[in-house]
């Protein structure tokens, strides 16, 4: 008897030897229509020629532009599109690597940026899987991202005690946590790979990853700054998910303003008893703005 693919996926899971995983198929739609209200948010993705937000050039951009609800449900796809970008300077061989992008791929084209603040304007909140990244580089290209409210996927949720998933790398988790596999490091193809993520219902309430981000993209923030720590206390301020802020030679975080009194109470038993608290509005996080 000849089995069918999926029976043959069926046997090869119940084994309990194998793991299958999907290619990823872009979904246009993932819920019937709402019957209450819906928002609208847009997932966004840069591929640049280097690592420095304030000097890289982006070379492709894409995003898509979704419908969900209050409890984090998506439901339409409205838009989803990619453009590429010719910089003024190279692209290394190391950016050709990871992106498959070369020179010649993107020579002669442009980023039609009247198009895309057009699109912006339908949506209040953006989203990236690394937006401390993305927000700062996009900002330098058009004022219209500055007035957004920015969510991450890497900073805002906690994958290991919702999916008991060490790593935040975005293939990984796709394929931990939604089992599928897709075509990484090209812009609008890692947007549909985040959407699909953000999708799967994880931890025990089985609720959405995205209802998650949500609920920590409502929560006021603030940005703890180190001040006068020991140097020695360094290690412990890394672990703790402190970053150097080279320019003011200081290390410091953004926390939920719920977890503000023990994290200062935490800086003081390592000897920083006057740490810097600024309240952050929900406009400026994953900003310069933020420090």
């Amino acid at each position: 008897m000849t089995l069918s693919i999926e029976q043959c996926i069926e046997q090869l899971q119940a084994s309990g030897d194998y793991q299958i995983l999907r290619k990823l198929k872009p979904r246009d739609h993932f819920h019937a229509p709402a019957q209450e209200t819906t928002h609208r948010v847009c997932l966004i993705d840069t591929e640049t020629t280097g690592l420095d937000t304030q000097s890289c050039e982006i070379i492709e951009l894409g995003y898509q532009l979704i419908e969900f609800d209050s409890h984090g449900r998506f439901y339409r796809v409205l838009a989803a599109k990619n453009f590429l970008n010719e910089p003024e300077g190279e692209i290394s061989s190391e950016v050709t690597q990871v992106t498959g992008l070369t020179l010649e791929d993107v020579k002669g084209h442009s980023i039609p940026w009247d198009e895309v603040e057009t699109d912006m304007q339908q949506v209040q909140l953006c989203v990236a899987h690394n937006a401390a990244f993305d927000r700062p580089v996009l900002e330098r290209y058009s004022e219209v991202f500055v007035d957004k409210i920015w969510g991450c996927s890497v900073a805002q949720i906690d994958w290991q005690k919702l999916t008991d998933v060490g790593s935040r790398s975005q293939e990984f988790l796709c394929w931990k946590v939604g089992g599928f596999y897709y075509g990484a490091h090209r812009a609008l193809d890692d947007v549909q790979a985040l959407t699909e993520l953000l999708s799967q219902p994880v931890g025990t309430e089985e609720k959405s990853a995205f209802f998650y981000l949500l609920k920590a993209v409502r929560s006021s923030k603030s940005l703890v700054k180190a001040t006068g720590a020991p140097f020695e206390v360094k290690d412990a301020l890394r672990s703790r998910g402190y970053r150097w802020n080279a320019s003011e030679r200081v290390w410091q975080k953004v926390i939920e303003q719920a977890e503000l009194e023990s994290e200062t109470h935490w800086l003081r038993e390592q000897q920083c008893h006057s740490p810097f608290v600024q309240k952050l509005k929900a406009t400026d996080t994953f900003s310069i703005r933020a420090g």
